[in-house]
This record gives C-alpha cells, sequence and structure tokens, in this order.
C-alpha cells in the first residue's frame, strides 16, 4: 500500500458555516504557498471553477512547489440551486454537462487525469418536489455523455447523505453503485469520503470492501465527524477503532492512490491542522503493519471477537 496525501484547495482560504467565517481569503498562489508548508505533503486536490479558471493558472505554481495535482474537484454545488445533471430545466442540465466537459479537459491538461464531484445540490428538500422517474433518467444521460466525451479521464463522484439538499439524489454507496450499474462506463467510479460513510450510518471498512469488489474505489477523503453531522474534524478524534479498521481494508484491498484531507480547520491554524492529518493517517498505516493480517482473519472465521480485539489492544499500545 502507498498512499500519497493531497489537501482540498477550498481548506486554504477562507471558510464559513451558517454563522461565522474562519480564516482569511487567499489566493491560488498564497494556497500553493501555505500547502508548501504542510509536512509530508504530495500534493493538492484542485478545486475549480472556485480556485482558478484554467491550467495555466496553476501549472507554473505546481512546478515551483514540487507539488503533483490528486483530482480537479468541479465545484457543482454552489449556484446551483435547482440542481445540475437532475435539473428539471434542460438548459441547466446542459450546462453541467458542459461545465464537466470543461473540468475534464483541465484535468488532462494538468495531468492529474480525475475529476471528483459531489451532486450535493442534485436531490429534494419535500415531498412531490422532484420527479424521481425523470431525475435518474437525467442523471443517466448526462453522466454517460460526459464519461464517452473522454474515456481516459476518470470521473470520480462522492456521495452524501444530505446537505445542502435534506435528501441528496446519490445520498449512499448502495445507491451510487446501483447508478454506476446502470450507466456502466469503466471510467467513472467513487470518492469515498469517510466522514460521509459515518455520518450517513455506513461502516467505512463495509463501504470500501464494496467499492473495491466492484473495481470503482477511485479516490478517497479523511475526515471525522460525531455521527450527527459532517463535521469534517481531524480523522480518529472520534471514530478511532472505525478508522483502524479502514486502514485495515484499505492494506488488504491493495489501495495504492491519493488520499484527500478533507477537514475543516475552523478557527485551528491550518497548516498544523493538515499536518497532523497525515501524520495520524501514516501512524494508522504503522499501527496496521503491526497488526497480522492472516490471524486476524482466522479469528474472523472462528467468531473469536474478544480475542481480536485483544490481539489489537496488544499491538497498537
Amino acid at each position: 500500500m502507498n498512499l500519497k496525501y493531497a489537501v482540498i484547495t477550498g481548506f486554504l482560504g477562507q471558510l464559513s458555516d451558517r454563522f461565522s467565517k474562519y480564516q482569511k481569503t487567499r489566493e491560488i498562489s498564497e494556497k500553493f504557498k501555505l500547502a508548501s508548508q504542510i509536512s509530508e505533503l504530495n500534493g493538492l486536490e484542485l478545486v475549480w471553477p472556485t480556485d482558478f479558471s484554467s491550467a495555466k493558472d496553476v501549472l507554473p505554481l505546481l512546478k515551483e512547489y514540487n507539488l503533483g495535482v490528486s483530482a480537479v474537484n468541479l465545484n457543482i454545488k454552489a449556484g446551483w440551486n435547482t440542481g445540475s445533471f437532475t435539473s428539471p430545466f434542460k438548459e441547466i442540465r446542459e450546462k453541467a454537462l458542459e461545465t464537466l466537459k470543461r473540468a475534464m479537459d483541465i484535468s488532462e491538461e494538468i495531468g492529474c487525469n480525475m475529476v471528483t464531484m459531489a451532486l450535493l445540490n442534485d436531490g429534494h428538500d419535500y415531498p412531490f418536489q422532484l420527479d424521481y422517474l425523470k431525475a435518474w433518467d437525467y442523471l443517466e444521460e448526462g453522466i454517460s455523455k460526459a464519461a464517452d466525451y473522454n474515456p481516459k479521464i476518470k470521473i470520480s463522484i462522492e456521495y452524501k447523505f444530505n446537505e445542502p439538499k435534506v435528501r441528496t439524489i446519490l445520498g449512499d454507496v448502495g445507491k451510487l453503485l446501483y447508478f454506476l450499474k446502470r450507466i456502466n462506463r469503466e471510467n467513472v467510479g467513487v470518492t469515498l469520503d469517510v466522514g460521509h460513510a459515518i455520518y450517513g450510518g455506513e461502516n467505512p471498512a463495509e463501504s470500501l470492501s464494496l467499492l473495491y469488489r466492484e473495481g470503482k474505489l477511485f479516490y478517497i477523503h479523511v475526515n471525522d465527524n460525531t455521527r450527527n453531522w459532517d463535521w469534517d474534524m481531524i480523522p480518529t478524534t472520534v471514530n478511532f477503532l472505525d478508522y483502524l479498521e479502514f486502514i485495515f481494508y484499505l492494506k488488504r484491498c491493495d489501495y495504492n492512490g491519493w488520499v484527500g484531507i478533507d477537514v475543516f480547520p475552523k478557527d485551528l491554524d491550518p497548516v498544523e491542522v493538515f499536518s497532523l492529518t497525515i501524520q495520524v493517517m501514516k501512524d494508522l498505516e504503522d499501527m496496521v503493519e503491526k497488526i497480522d493480517k492472516d490471524t486476524i482473519l482466522k479469528l474472523m472465521e472462528e467468531n473469536k471477537t474478544i480475542e481480536i480485539f485483544k490481539l489489537i489492544k496488544e499491538k497498537i499500545r
């Protein structure tokens, strides 16, 4: 297992929630400079079009700071109040398709070959608000066209139960896998956000396993929460054993890709927050290395749960 760590550029500038604003506004060049101070950071997940306009805006900065790009993160949430690919308005659906195509072009120009996006404004707030049958048809049609536009570029879709819609159309791992089966495109897969899985009542390791079995685990976001909201906290600050199990299965599935840090630093020092997040993840990797996989799997087959916890406690103390 060889993990590379990236920070989402949106978290390197000013942040806001319903009540307050945090951090200072930063231009993309300032965000790169700040990122260069993060210990053991390998690259950035570049948010487009919020943080930059074209590849030429970031290519010199990538070279200057010797950073890679994990993905182009298409911000298709803000401003898409009636939905994007599921909007009842044809002109908006067409705009969504063209926007995704442009993000794919930029991804290819930068050389990262992946666009990740979360269709969080595609869903509904009230009963009778959304024509579910048409919405699913629109979604399948739009994403299929985007996938066929450039099969060399991966489209990685991130699911989440809700926010800003009360219910999102792609709200859990099962719905998203159903959708991927329907469209049957090799270059469309999933961004597994560990916090979204936890908040949505899933077991992250199980969700990972389902995606691995289908060959659809394209990308990972890490953060933590208290299961009652998507707080985007530092991993393991709440759900330590869930994270340990997640890394155990990540190693078992031999994931060798990018891990995007999706942590909201709020009023803390972002360099310290992101440096700590990477260190926590690397510590989890070290802990998993100490746990003998074959012994754990044998104890699972024998249904010896207490022995498993004793073994884990002994190895990670």
